[in-house]
């Protein structure tokens, strides 16, 4: 059975971290030309006792788990066309559940972005599992030597702008949520666009060791 995926369970997930009224995307915010890899990403931060973030890097993690080098070959070539050398795996935690992203690291201009795309479910119900669809959210990243900062997207305003017709971008007003269907080439354009827009974007949420 071809498998066709719903988005909300996805968003659920990501209401949970901090990008709460997240941005949901169909399509990523970068090409691979775009993505960079910051070894100052990688570890373990925390925002509150009960959130946990480590970051690694994804391909490394998973090769370690590999042994055979035929079936890590084979690896390889599956997923060069969904994943970079410079995507992360985030392994988020809150209160003892974890949930697995694909943090990608993108940089527009001057600007550094995150953009988040869920990775299995780990759903063992496979009727259930067909019908949720993955979908990317973003957030504005600050790094600094002992830490970093993510700014997620103000979606209420995004939203409230794209109802009233005053900025434009390709979206889908649903019933239970609203869904970004631009490409990533009209995406970046409207990011860079907006990026120095203080009002765009949440308070920073920090993350420490």
């Amino acid at each position: 059975m071809k498998t066709t995926w719903f988005f909300p369970l996805t968003i659920l997930f990501l209401s949970m971290l901090f990008f709460q009224g997240c941005i949901a995307s169909l399509h990523p915010l970068y090409t691979h030309k775009d993505l960079v890899f910051d070894k100052r990403l990688l570890g373990t931060w925390h925002t509150s006792p009960n959130e946990i973030w480590t970051l690694q890097n994804l391909l490394e993690s998973q090769h370690s788990q590999i042994k055979d080098p035929k079936e890590r070959k084979e690896k390889d070539i599956f997923q060069s066309s969904l994943v970079s050398n410079n995507t992360y795996l985030l392994t988020y935690t809150e209160n003892g559940a974890k949930a697995e992203f694909m943090f990608n690291l993108v940089k527009l201009g001057d600007h550094y972005f995150v953009d988040l795309f869920p990775l299995d479910l780990h759903e063992k119900n496979e009727l259930l599992k067909n019908h949720y669809l993955p979908v990317h959210s973003y957030a504005k990243i600050e790094i600094e030597n002992d830490g970093f900062e993510l700014c997620s997207l103000n979606t209420e305003l995004i939203y409230e702008l794209l109802n009233k017709n005053k900025i434009r971008i390709k979206h889908e007003s649903l019933e239970f949520e609203n869904v970004i269907t631009a490409s990533t080439e009209e995406l970046q354009k409207f990011i860079v666009k907006f990026a120095d827009n203080k009002d765009f974007f949440n308070d920073p949420v920090k993350f420490k060791h």
